[in-house]
């Protein structure tokens, strides 16, 4: 399962949160190393909604969340909980293990600039949009 949720803004100025879930299949073998699955094989579109059509947007910020299909919300909660926790002092962008589950996590400068209270606010904005597409799915 790849989810990503981008916090995007258009040409025009309009920003919006889109996001997106990939689904592997149940024949599909997780890798060792899931780093490169959102570039090399992203899965199948199962859901998403967009705020901001996409095309053509500056991505703001971003959260990539990799976990074998199947994995439990609260599992994925608490790896973006484990991120949260430990952001200060992490890299931009960054990424997190957390049991099977792999996250990239990255925001332009200006928020980098803002400090951690935004960083924070932009990963809890988009790990809400990633929960959504999840609950979509389990419905």
């Amino acid at each position: 399962m790849y989810v990503t949720a981008h916090r995007v803004g258009a040409p025009m100025g309009d920003e919006g949160v889109n996001s997106f879930l990939h689904l592997h299949g149940a024949q599909f073998v997780w890798p060792d190393d899931p780093a490169s699955l959102p570039e090399r094989n992203p899965g199948a579109l199962e859901e998403r909604r967009t705020e901001v059509p996409p095309g053509g947007n500056r991505v703001i910020a971003y959260l990539d969340v990799l976990a074998p299909d199947g994995t439990g919300r609260a599992e994925i909660d608490a790896a973006l909980a484990d991120l949260g926790a430990a952001l200060d002092g992490k890299a931009n962008p960054t990424w997190c293990e957390h049991g099977k589950v792999t996250i990239r996590f990255g925001v332009e400068p200006g928020i980098e600039k803002k400090g951690l209270e935004a960083k924070v606010a932009a990963l809890t904005e988009l790990g809400s949009a990633v929960d959504g597409l999840l609950a979509r799915l389990a419905s």
